[in-house]
């Protein structure tokens, strides 16, 4: 039993079904709780206008509130980088073992170990736990497709029992660091903490798989930024779903999968996963790319999609598909521009998710299938039929007609022009994938 001990909240936002925080309090007589905005990243996201921020903070208010129930203190969030603030925070209050959660993304890997190798010299221990995944990516055969992967991973006995916090003690507030003021940002409409707890119980039902990829109805969960930060765990989610919606537990083993890749092929982190397609000659016109991030495509479905990423910070599942199939095979363009931009504008970017749908989507990654090809016209007509989805976040498309909205290749459209016709640039999109492939046969001869 440690006498004080700190647990850093990261990606886990929440008290109840907290791995780290649970093993900290049961292995404390104290216990310091703390968040770092770490400025180490910060900078990279000022930019975000700032939903981001607005989402943390909001999460450590509810942290705040439920540790008041508990012990009556709340959490301390902390402003520098990770690597001097917790050595001085050990030194200072005598901190015996650090706890987190374990990280798997590139930069968390390394600074934890630069972290807890500086502790070493402190006399301090570490304990970090498992609690992002329900399988972590060792625990996995290492498979390249994903079904095989996920007979597998079905087969793992999960532990799914749910933690929950009663009391505890914590260090006294004289001897808690200044809290970090947080930027003021009006809050988002659709991502509140009460949102959250409806949509869990509401929207994980069996007919998912029949609604998820209809754009005008609201048939997904929209639950990713709460699994992004950890709001809740992913056991809780995992315990809702299973059970009631087979297809949604499967998309629970998606995520499972990219990060089981990622971990296993990090070279692949910025070169295509297929080498047969590492020597595609992709397009880096930035002004075609700023059409595409600026909803100027001239397709209604693909500019929608857009500027729902834009004004909102998130983007519908089907969306996405379409909007990374269109960059890729009509325009071209690198699937890293593209995979760089949702990194900048996503609330729930998950490093690996991310990463690896867009190869996924730039037929270049794992799960390889015959070349797929999006065609924004069918998607518009198959997934929004009706044009509400367009129509809500392009009004000015109202007063036209659906068909030519549909298809602004054969009709004629009060809009932008297309900025490409999608049935040449699906010739010239099989021919630049076929060119790389036969380069990399004669590369494998050599």
């Amino acid at each position: 039993m440690y006498k004080k001990s700190i647990f850093w909240f990261r990606q886990d936002l929440r008290i109840q079904d907290n791995t780290g925080l649970f093993e900290a309090v049961h292995g404390s007589n104290q216990v310091l709780p703390i968040f770092i905005l770490d400025e180490n990243i910060i900078p990279k996201f000022w930019g975000l206008a700032d939903q981001r921020f607005w989402f943390i903070r909001e999460a450590l208010e509810q942290i705040s509130s439920d540790l008041r129930k508990i012990w009556g203190e709340k959490v301390i969030v902390l402003k520098w980088k990770p690597e001097e603030i917790i050595p001085e925070l050990v030194k200072k209050y005598s901190i015996e073992c650090l706890y987190t959660n374990t990280s798997y993304g590139s930069y968390g890997k390394k600074r934890d170990e630069k972290i807890f190798e500086s502790l070493e010299t402190l006399w301090c221990k570490t304990e970090s736990h498992k609690d992002f995944l329900l399988a972590e990516p060792h625990e996995v055969e290492q498979r390249k497709v994903f079904t095989p992967y996920y007979k597998l991973w079905q087969k793992l006995d999960f532990e799914t029992a749910e933690l929950e916090l009663t009391s505890f003690s914590q260090l006294t507030s004289e001897e808690q660091s200044e809290a970090a003021d947080f930027i003021e940002i009006e809050k988002h409409p659709y991502f509140t903490m009460e949102f959250w707890k409806k949509r869990l119980e509401q929207y994980i039902q069996s007919n998912y798989v029949d609604v998820r990829n209809d754009l005008d109805k609201d048939g997904t969960s929209r639950l990713s930024p709460y699994l992004r930060h950890w709001v809740f765990s992913v056991r809780q989610i995992y315990n809702k779903a299973n059970g009631v919606s087979d297809h949604y537990v499967s998309e629970m083993a998606w995520r499972e999968f990219w990060w089981q890749i990622f971990y296993n092929f990090p070279n692949t982190k910025r070169e295509e996963f297929l080498e047969k397609y590492r020597y595609i000659e992709w397009d880096q016109d930035q002004e075609k790319f700023q059409k595409w991030c600026n909803w100027e495509t001239g397709y209604p479905i693909v500019d929608a999609a857009m500027k729902q990423l834009n004004k909102t910070n998130w983007m519908h599942g089907r969306a996405r598909m379409i909007v990374a199939s269109f960059l890729t095979k009509d325009m071209h363009i690198d699937w890293r521009l593209g995979e760089a931009y949702f990194k900048e504008k996503l609330l729930d970017y998950d490093e690996a998710v991310n990463l690896w749908n867009w190869q996924w989507g730039a037929s270049v990654g794992a799960d390889p299938k015959p070349l797929r090809i999006f065609n924004p016209i069918l998607q518009s007509q198959k997934f929004d039929p009706k044009g509400k989805y367009i129509f809500h976040f392009i009004p000015e498309l109202k007063d036209q007609d659906i068909k030519a909205i549909h298809d602004p290749l054969e009709n004629t459209l009060n809009y932008i022009r297309p900025i490409v016709d999608h049935r040449e640039a699906t010739r010239q999109a099989r021919e630049i994938y076929k060119a790389s492939y036969a380069k990399f046969e004669m590369a494998s001869w050599k």
